[in-house]
């Protein structure tokens, strides 16, 4: 069996939909015999990830698959395996750290480490 990479794309929709719109980009792994079989498994199983609830105001939320955007064979999975990496070039090097350094306070706010030394930058 081999291990692959699935981008599956959904639009969410609350309520009757007046909203802005949002669409969420999901990186999901699969395990299949070959490519062929790896995208029907996908594609039978975008439909059962998300089941539709009521949010806190009542409004029905439901996320609508659009689709799989892509698949990729990747190398059986081990600790500390690179699932995705994202190349940013900031305009404002600043606010893009100061963006990432968020993210990590409010990471550590859930999950203290156990080591508060890290630092990232």
């Amino acid at each position: 069996m081999k291990w692959f990479v699935v981008r599956y794309i959904y639009q969410i929709i609350t309520g009757e939909g007046e909203h802005s719109p949002q669409f969420d980009e999901q990186l999901r792994l699969t395990v299949a015999a070959d490519c062929d079989e790896a995208l029907a498994k996908a594609e039978r199983q975008a439909e059962d990830f998300h089941r539709p609830f009521r949010n806190c105001n009542g409004e029905m939320v439901s996320w609508n698959f659009i689709c799989v955007a892509d698949l990729y064979e990747i190398e059986s999975p081990t600790d500390g395996a690179e699932v995705a990496s994202v190349l940013h070039e900031p305009e404002d090097v600043s606010s893009f750290l100061d963006h990432v350094n968020k993210h990590r306070t409010f990471l550590q706010q859930l999950l203290p480490f156990s080591t508060p030394s890290i630092k990232l930058f």
